[in-house]
């Protein structure tokens, strides 16, 4: 909610902030620190002073409330005035960053406020917890990273926050990097890794075997650029590579993404580890075939444990196990199952994607005169569908379609918006409805958001050429 606010095109509204933190705080648990926001920015501390007054309603009087503000006594006082349970104040001692974003401030002068912020803070505000933040840690030299880190010991700091800022450091000399501040330093250590070489995950956890004992996380990683790291594949690496028990209740992750995904308008990528569809999704013939014997052939994730199920594609590359899988319990001859299975492959080459269920019932039917059952793992869709608007002249359009994006990601449908000439003024692409049922709610939604949407239409997709 402060990183992941930072991402590109997100903005949250108060009550969006408050069922995200209550979402995470089930996720997390107690052990979570949770950034809330940026109290300081006028048009921020809104969401801010919801999220706390949120909890105190709640009743999660142990949940560590999170301020992030500039290193100015002015921001701490703000993040006081909001009620957080501590605060983390950031100032770079970094060349360029002294230089260019700090109007040429010397690097002493830096540390002269670092040194003050934190003991005001600390010992005059009265923060049970104080976080000092080395923006851009990894641009310094070790043995500055180690003298401003005393300073902010010094001064009352808790926690020494490291961030990889840029996402620029390599693996392993940041795991000895945090090993030689953690020598010197003597307050605990947190890293908070970018991710603009997609290293943020692996960095993390590679902090944490230097001797860190926190680390930053988003939902779907997002924030800044390309993000920091993502919440569900970092913790499911510590608990099943190195072991660690960090408390999260994994069924609580997939509510949360698609909450979040749905507010922020982004949608969760499908290869995207763990939560994207794609990643329990088995395509290839011979890859079917071990897993429906042995799910360990090609999995290292247990889905089950995040409430997912393994799913299947039907297509030129299918095996002949799925179908028999697929028609368990049916007695069908075997020269039928391999037209079927001859038939699948040929219309998905013909059609150049994957064959739906529907699809695949109709070539079964067709063979066997015979239908089929829905069984786990297999995907129900009716098809793709296009929904047409047309708005009246005037209209907040931009509101009307970031509404639309949420809608639809709400529903974890994948979507395209396109603004057209002509009659109708957007063209909304909507992949794999499930139901005419869910389209009809979706439309009916939308028109009763009063936004100026006079008219809408929608037509099933009968078919795809590529």
């Amino acid at each position: 909610m402060r990183e992941g606010e930072q991402a590109p095109r997100v903005y949250f509204k108060p009550e969006e902030k408050c069922t995200i933190a209550e979402m995470i705080y089930k996720t997390v648990g107690k052990k979570l620190y949770m950034e809330i926001g940026s109290p300081y920015s006028p048009k921020y501390k809104a969401g801010v002073e919801a999220v706390v007054n949120h909890f105190k309603e709640l009743g999660y009087g142990d949940a560590r409330l999170i301020g992030h503000c500039r290193c100015l006594r002015k921001d701490v006082d703000v993040a006081w005035e909001c009620g957080t349970w501590g605060v983390t104040v950031f100032l770079s001692p970094t060349e360029k960053h002294l230089l260019y974003k700090l109007n040429g401030m010397s690097y002493e002068k830096a540390l002269s406020i670092i040194r003050d912020v934190v003991s005001y803070a600390k010992d005059k505000v009265g923060f049970e917890c104080v976080i000092y933040t080395m923006e851009d840690a990894t641009s310094l030299p070790l043995e500055k990273i180690i003298e401003v880190g005393k300073v902010a010991e010094e001064a009352g700091a808790d926690i020494l926050k490291l961030p990889d800022t840029k996402g620029q450091v390599e693996p392993l000399s940041f795991r000895d990097m945090i090993a030689k501040v953690v020598e010197e330093i003597g307050i605990p250590i947190d890293v908070h890794c970018h991710n603009d070489r997609g290293l943020a995950v692996v960095n993390s956890i590679m902090g944490l075997m230097g001797g860190a004992t926190s680390f930053d996380v988003t939902v779907m990683g997002i924030g800044e650029r390309c993000g920091i790291a993502d919440l569900a594949t970092t913790v499911e690496n510590l608990e099943t590579l190195y072991g660690v028990e960090t408390g999260v209740n994994f069924k609580e992750i997939p509510k949360l993404y698609s909450y979040v995904s749905a507010v922020t308008g982004i949608p969760i990528h499908p290869f995207h580890p763990i939560v994207g569809v794609f990643a329990r999704t088995h395509k290839a013939g011979t890859h079917q075939k071990a897993v429906l014997r042995c799910p360990e052939t090609y999995e290292t994730i247990d889905f089950s444990k995040y409430g997912f199920e393994r799913l299947y594609e039907f297509g030129a590359m299918q095996s002949k196990e799925l179908l028999e899988h697929l028609l368990s319990g049916y007695d069908i001859a075997p020269e039928a199952k391999f037209k079927i299975i001859d038939r699948i492959r040929s219309v998905s080459m013909e059609k150049g994607r994957a064959l739906r269920l529907p699809e695949v019932w109709s070539i079964i039917e067709a063979e066997t005169g015979k239908p089929v059952k829905l069984k786990t793992g297999f995907s129900e869709s009716i098809g793709d569908a296009v929904i047409f608007l047309k708005v009246r002249p005037g209209c907040d359009e931009q509101d009307l379609i970031e509404r639309i994006r949420k809608l639809l990601t709400k529903h974890n449908l994948p979507f395209r918006i396109r603004e057209i000439t002509g009659y109708w003024d957007y063209l909304v692409d909507v992949k794999d409805i499930k139901s005419t049922e869910l389209l009809d709610d979706i439309t009916r939604e939308i028109r009763s958001w009063g936004l100026g949407v006079e008219e809408t239409s929608t037509s099933i997709v009968f078919d795809e050429f590529r």
